[in-house]
């Protein structure tokens, strides 16, 4: 074992699959520390005290920190930062440690303890999380923001992978909650599973599924619809209700096989034996058009068509 305590060390670790004699060109990996162990026989490093890892376009700083040349792995802990670009997206992260793992191309890191990471166009706030080649996941999601989609979400467990083109597809499971705005309206989606796909174009909730949308301009009525699956077309702009569906709008109580909202405008359609109830203790009176010439005003006991 041998002791370095110089401010800075440069350890160049060519990581090798296995340590096996090299097929292809070795990704230099840069460690520095105020202090380090060196093991040569096991190759193995321990550090302390400005722990900085670079490799490729990723640095890893924290306070302590391991590595190995045979396993590829790295494990810093104590004020753990991620920082740079991964698979052609901007990385910065935070966490109380981290476990990196470079035998697969490209890298994977395991996060713990208060990870705050923006990766892309994404937010996320959880207990733990990974992300290695274009997959990523989570547990114990407190904030998931896609800032393409206006959407934040929170559940017990998140996966999901993306490319090029941003997010391909997402799975939440566990109290899923999801709060998406645009200029007219903001909406509330509870559910037991969620998944999201971009290929076909929808986000479906499944299990004790709901959704609440409140209107912001005016423009389109406030309702709730609940039921067991939800499948909302982003394309289409259309809310599909399945499974003991019912929904609640301007005082009307709706209830059928399958309910069809579209969010834009508020239409909802009822199909299968819809029905339908209306609660007048809540309704507010249309108001009266003025009266011309003398005449009663339109809606009053008199002069009114039948």
């Amino acid at each position: 074992m041998r002791n370095f305590s110089a401010k800075i060390l440069l350890s160049v670790l060519l990581l090798a699959s296995g340590g096996a004699a090299l097929t292809a060109a070795p990704v230099a990996t840069q460690l520095t520390a105020d202090a380090m162990d060196y093991d040569m026989e096991s190759g193995e490093f321990k550090a302390q005290g400005h722990v900085t890892l670079k490799r490729e376009d990723v640095t890893l700083t924290s306070a302590y920190g391991e590595a190995s040349t045979k396993t590829q792995k790295a494990r810093l802990w104590q004020n753990v930062h991620a920082f740079g670009t991964h698979r052609g997206e901007k990385l910065d992260a935070v966490c109380a440690e981290l476990v990196a793992d470079f035998s697969a191309p490209g890298g994977s890191y395991a996060m713990k303890g208060n990870v705050d990471a923006a990766f892309g166009s994404r937010v996320l706030r959880a207990a733990t999380a990974r992300l290695g080649g274009r997959t990523f996941g989570a547990e114990d999601v407190t904030h998931f923001e896609d800032k393409d989609r206006n959407m934040v979400m929170t559940c017990a467990a998140l996966s999901g992978d993306y490319d090029a083109q941003g997010l391909r597809a997402a799975e939440g499971k566990g109290s899923v909650t999801v709060v998406q705005q645009d200029e007219q309206k903001t909406s509330h989606l509870w559910c037991d599973e969620l998944s999201y796909s971009r290929e076909a174009d929808t986000l479906t909730g499944a299990g004790n599924a709901k959704i609440h949308v409140q209107s912001k301009s005016g423009r389109t009525r406030e309702t709730t619809i609940e039921c067991e699956k939800l499948v909302y077309s982003v394309g289409g702009n259309v809310v599909t209700a399945t499974g003991n569906a019912r929904a609640v709008q301007d005082g009307r109580r709706i209830s059928a096989q399958t309910l069809a909202y579209h969010p834009d405008t508020g239409r909802l359609e009822a199909k299968g034996t819809p029905r339908i109830s209306v609660d007048l203790t809540n309704l507010k009176p249309s108001p009266r058009t003025p009266a011309k010439n003398g005449a009663p005003a339109a809606g009053s006991e008199k002069g009114g068509k039948k």
